[in-house]
């Protein structure tokens, strides 16, 4: 089905994530979505020289097919700030930060021209509000993401910042002016917004009055999984087991498990030192199945297929007190409960943070708890229980709206690329 005859009788809006990025096509004239699609924000480079790169749900399924050899990168968004990071090899090849991100646009951009059957060229693009509290590195983030979006094909670029355009998809749905505090959590951080909406301004894309402020923190989902690799698997994985040092036991340097916090840094470990100290610390610890299983668990990269289970088992948490860990592969077995109750306390400081920023931006703005009408929950990581239970805290759960998890960044982009 084509949804539009000509590209300039639609806004183009981009959400670019750290997990999750999705495109959304609106129609000019009534302001309504009329396409929208999402990715998995997931790289996949076959072993070879052929350099072929699969994105979102088929480079997961590629990479299982051809047995986890090759490049998987996950959280491309987080390179970008990271000046030191000037590029990998892939295939015998340099690839620079930029460019992986434009592999990820150019795919989502093909799937809007495919529905439109014409070339866009114009597009409204998300970041975050804030890259980096470093001024260097907020401007090499900003300068690599639109060189991948100038590099994916689109000539025209607006940047705008991904909680306002999160508020402009709330704006749609509203019958009164309120004002709201969006947050939107995502895989690699947490924004926030103080702006006042109401609804004869939908669609308009001068809005600076109505923002009263905003700000975030470099916390998201992907941390939240990290804490529970490291707090309740890495013990199944070696942490903790003692060893024979001359006369005496101590136990095995927690350095060796660091890697791991991050799946798409654990294929470093496969050639590693700290790989080769773990075949020394399981024969000094008496053969210890502990320390086989992360051993199994690097040789045969299935650190990501571990992550998966590690990311089901938060998701359950937020519908029921109690979900189960449960991995068995290759003899690397891992069984366990996972208590909501230990997961809010394995967050309990990232969530103080994010209450500081909250609380923080209230304060900079002037307003108090009570004279913000609602609070607009975007991204995937909004699920968590803890995170709607601090809201909830703050401002009275009567206040809490729960939005499109994953395109309201998204339709909110498209949103504000034409005025009524």
């Amino acid at each position: 089905m084509r949804g539009c005859t000509t590209s300039n009788q639609i806004s183009c809006g981009l959400d670019f994530g750290t997990s999750n990025s999705v495109i959304s096509l609106t129609d000019k004239a009534t302001c309504k979505e009329i396409f929208s699609y999402s990715a998995n924000s997931i790289l996949y480079f076959p072993e070879g020289n052929d350099f072929d790169c699969f994105v979102g749900k088929e480079a997961q399924e590629k990479y299982v097919e051809e047995g986890m050899r090759g490049r998987l990168l996950k959280s491309v968004k987080t390179l970008l700030r990271q000046d030191n990071f000037l590029y990998t090899w892939i295939g015998g090849r340099k690839v620079t930060p930029d460019q992986l991100v434009t592999y990820i646009i150019s795919h989502l951009k093909a799937k809007a021209e495919e529905f439109c059957g014409k070339e866009i060229t114009e597009v409204v693009l998300g970041r975050p509000a804030v890259f980096s509290e470093d001024p260097q590195k907020e401007k090499i983030a900003v300068d690599r993401l639109l060189l991948a979006a100038r590099n994916a094909g689109f000539r025209d670029i607006t940047l705008q910042l991904e909680p306002i355009a999160a508020a402009f998809a709330y704006e749609s749905t509203l019958d009164h002016p309120q004002n709201v505090l969006v947050a939107d959590f995502g895989g690699g951080t947490s924004d926030f917004t103080i702006i006042h909406l109401s609804p004869e301004k939908v669609g308009l894309s001068n809005r600076e009055e109505d923002i009263l402020g905003h700000d975030g923190v470099y916390i998201g989902g992907d941390l939240f999984d990290s804490e529970i690799m490291w707090h309740k698997i890495t013990p199944h994985l070696g942490r903790g087991v003692m060893y024979k040092d001359y006369n005496k036991e101590v136990a095995i340097p927690t350095t060796l498990f660091w890697d791991l916090r991050n799946w798409e840094k654990s294929f470093l470990l496969k050639n590693s030192k700290n790989r080769r100290m773990m075949d020394k610390f399981y024969v000094f610890s008496g053969n210890n199945a502990r320390i086989d299983n992360v051993r199994r668990l690097i040789d045969h990269n299935y650190v990501y297929s571990l992550f998966k289970i590690i990311e089901q088992a938060k998701i359950e948490l937020s519908k029921q007190p109690e979900s189960e860990i449960n991995f068995d592969k290759l003899a690397v077995e891992i069984h366990d409960t996972f208590r909501y109750e230990e997961f809010e306390e394995m967050i309990t400081k990232h969530m103080s943070d994010i209450e500081r920023c909250i609380l923080q931006l209230l304060h900079t703005v002037g307003y108090d708890a009570s004279q913000i009408d609602s609070v607009f929950l975007t991204g995937g990581s909004s699920l968590a229980l803890p995170v709607q239970k601090l809201l909830g805290s703050i401002f009275g759960e009567g206040k809490i709206q729960q939005g499109n998890t994953f395109n309201s960044v998204a339709q909110g982009l498209s949103l504000s690329g034409g005025e009524k």
